[in-house]
């Protein structure tokens, strides 16, 4: 029971500490999304409101390519996932879509992609705290139910004493 206990705290504890790192990466996600809007809207201002809008964005016959790569990689021994997000190697092959814009981009523009680039990276940073976040959830449980178990055996055996 005592082990049981231990296991119990360490598993707090450490939920504690992943909820503290979510939400420290949810805040920097925040800022980093905010500054990306904040360079938007400069570029937009410096090019006009016509120049950087919706007739960029790819229309639905237009085939979209992916700068990046996920990768979900899932271990035998905790069975949670780990996501991993690299950009990818051949860029020969995928156009940058700040072309869309034209040869000479505003830098805010580049900024701004940049910034929504690096949010990418802190989303898969998220999801891998959140499922370890799950996992110790589910041991949590697990271990609440063998130690309500135990208890009420020990009970049990008291009360035929």
């Amino acid at each position: 029971m005592e082990n049981i206990c231990e296991s119990l705290d360490k598993l707090t504890l450490k939920n504690l500490e992943l909820m503290e790192e979510k939400i420290r990466t949810n805040i920097e996600m925040e800022t980093i999304l905010r500054e990306g809007h904040i360079e938007l809207a400069k570029a937009r201002y410096i090019r006009g409101k016509e120049s950087i809008g919706c007739l960029q964005i790819p229309s639905e016959d237009e085939e979209i390519t992916s700068l990046f790569h996920l990768e979900t990689i899932k271990s035998n021994e905790t069975d949670v996932p780990v996501f991993d997000i690299s950009l990818k190697k051949s860029e020969k092959d995928i156009p940058n879509p700040i072309r869309r814009f034209g040869v000479l981009v505003p830098q805010n523009l580049k900024n701004a992609q940049k910034r929504f680039q690096e949010s990418l990276y802190i989303t898969a940073k998220i999801a891998n705290v959140s499922a370890q976040l799950l996992n110790i959830q589910n041991e949590f449980q697990s271990l609440m139910r063998v130690k309500k178990k135990i208890s009420t055996n020990d009970d049990g055996n008291n009360k035929k004493l």
